[in-house]
């Protein structure tokens, strides 16, 4: 047996903090001292009552995302669960009602009753009732916006312009939630459409949990991307939530028209990730079959609304695309929504640090690209794969991330190119340090297993990668991004900061620390910067 208390204590004074009533947290700074797990774990267990701990599902899902993972598969096999390789996922993605079967199996877990006083509570005149899948207030602002807009009668498209980090999808999920309690008609879907697996499954895993509190009945959700998309028939689905990658949805589009036309009819909302990227010829080519009905709602989510830091026409087309309809934050006395998450908790209050590198004569820029660079453009490949292959350079990144790694953060870093990631984990790991790498080339299952390592456990520490995590990735207690890629793009260098922005009110950390290798080739500064880019625009 486990008891919750154990349990609690796994997770770590910070989420343990957030947990608590916000008085009483307030109370414990004042008081000063040290607070230890066991003290706040304590603590919890007398202010919520170790049952509601277990019955209500935004704490239920903390403890079981705490388990170790024999204790988690231990459970899974006492509830006759099916286990993909995550039985956390497992776990929180089951329903435990108070006085079922597999309440019952849970509570008898963890040493308790399901009895206790928790009845009690509920004979109180007035009691606080906690969502299972809550919105912060701004995010509730933002959602209200978005499903104004999406009401307009021809062609309503929006799009959700908020930090990374900042809550893009969870606020998305609870604008589907409402379409699909809407949309009663057995035939109306609502579109997930990204252009990565990682964005797939993240769109998968929030909808469950979403799903699971905000639904008002049952709903397919259907895998259309990566091995399992291949056997999907298009014309076979109904109604649902439907999670699409991109290039296996354009390539039906191509091979099997009338079935993607067939399911194009029951469409009746789009959500693209990452939406600055609309304007591509593939995005546009699916939206076009997509969205051929004028009442079908098109939701595009980005933290950077712009495609170019060059040409404005491609800005202006990407507004236009979206009807100059932008929701996005805005909080009185604050110039930048990035200031108020920072300071509220939601976002960490970022510590940009520079690695400064004077590239030797062979590093020289070649007058072609000095002109590519004038004319912003990025770096050439060629020259980034180059700089990824410097002994000097990746001596000083390496000598900086085994001296942060000393503090126990975790640690994602970007390397030049594929060959770069996977020099700099073998020798991280040469060095006992627990590091791993993930890369286009990594198999989907491998990398699914080490993504989890890496986010739900302390078997790595170190993520190394190139191409794969720069969207899609949500790994809360990141508190260090080493940035090795050179690159003059807003986008990718905001989407790079993001991963390690996570506040504490998110899941994530205070401060975090933005790593930059700088080779003497100019970039921009900072995440507020990338966020008002592209504001004129729009206005």
């Amino acid at each position: 047996m486990v008891s919750i208390w154990q349990a609690l204590q796994r997770l770590g004074v910070t989420a343990l903090t957030s947990i608590l009533d916000p008085e009483i947290s307030y109370l414990l700074r004042l008081l000063g001292g040290t607070t230890t797990t066991a003290s706040l774990a304590s603590l919890l267990v007398d202010q919520i009552g170790a049952t509601e701990l277990l019955l209500v599902k935004q704490y239920r899902d903390l403890v079981l995302e705490a388990l170790p993972k024999d204790d988690a598969e231990r459970l899974v096999r006492l509830l006759g669960l099916r286990d993909d390789g995550s039985p956390w996922a497992a776990l929180t993605s089951r329903q435990f009602r108070r006085g079922s079967r597999e309440s019952e199996v849970l509570f008898s877990f963890f040493a308790l009753s399901p009895g206790g006083n928790t009845f009690e509570e509920f004979r109180q005149t007035q009691v606080s009732v906690r969502p299972a899948y809550p919105l912060f207030q701004h995010q509730i602002q933002a959602a209200r916006g978005v499903s104004e807009l999406l009401k307009d009668g021809s062609r309503p498209r929006v799009l959700l312009h908020m930090p990374t980090g900042a809550g893009k999808t969870r606020t998305a999920m609870n604008v589907i939630a409402e379409k699909l309690r809407s949309e009663l008609s057995p035939r109306s879907v609502v579109l997930w459409l990204a252009h990565n697996e990682e964005l797939c499954e993240q769109g998968v895993e929030e909808f469950i949990a979403a799903w699971s509190s905000l639904g008002n009945r049952e709903v397919p959700l259907i895998r259309f991307f990566g091995d399992a998309g291949r056997d999907v028939v298009l014309s076979n689905i109904g109604e649902g939530f439907v999670v699409a990658g991109l290039q296996l949805l354009y390539a039906r589009s191509k091979t099997e028209q009338g079935q993607f036309l067939s399911f194009a009819n029951r469409v009746r909302l789009i959500v693209m990730d990452e939406a600055h990227m609309a304007l591509a010829p593939s995005y546009q080519h699916l939206l076009k079959m997509l969205a051929a009905d004028p009442t079908t709602a098109v939701l595009g989510l980005s933290a950077t609304p712009g495609r170019s830091t060059l040409n404005a026409l491609e800005d202006v087309a990407l507004a236009s695309f979206f009807n100059r309809n932008k929701v996005t934050l805005l909080v009185p006395g604050y110039a930048n929504p990035v200031e108020f998450l920072q300071k509220e908790g939601y976002l960490a209050r970022i510590e940009f640090e520079r690695i400064p590198y004077a590239p030797n004569v062979e590093f020289t820029l070649t007058a072609e690209d000095a002109s590519a660079l004038r004319e912003g453009f990025d770096l050439p490949n060629d020259l980034i794969r180059r700089l990824g292959a410097d002994v000097q350079r990746n001596f000083l990144i390496l000598q900086r991330i085994i001296n942060e790694a000393e503090s126990g953060a975790k640690i994602i870093v970007f390397g030049c190119s594929v060959e770069h990631a996977k020099l700099l984990s073998g020798l991280l790991v040469s060095q006992g340090l627990k590091a791993a790498v993930v890369t286009s080339e990594t198999r989907p299952d491998r990398r699914r297993q080490i993504i989890r390592e890496y986010r739900d456990t302390d078997e790595i520490q170190i993520l190394t990668n190139y191409g794969v995590l720069t969207t899609g990735f949500d790994a809360p207690r990141t508190g260090i991004a080493v940035i090795t890629r050179p690159t003059k793009s807003v986008v990718l260098y905001s989407q790079m900061v993001g991963r390690a922005a996570r506040g504490v009110r998110a899941g994530g950390n205070k401060v975090c620390k933005i790593i930059t290798v700088v080779d003497a080739i100019p970039g921009f500064r900072g995440m507020a910067e990338a966020f008002t880019y592209w504001d004129d625009v729009w206005e």
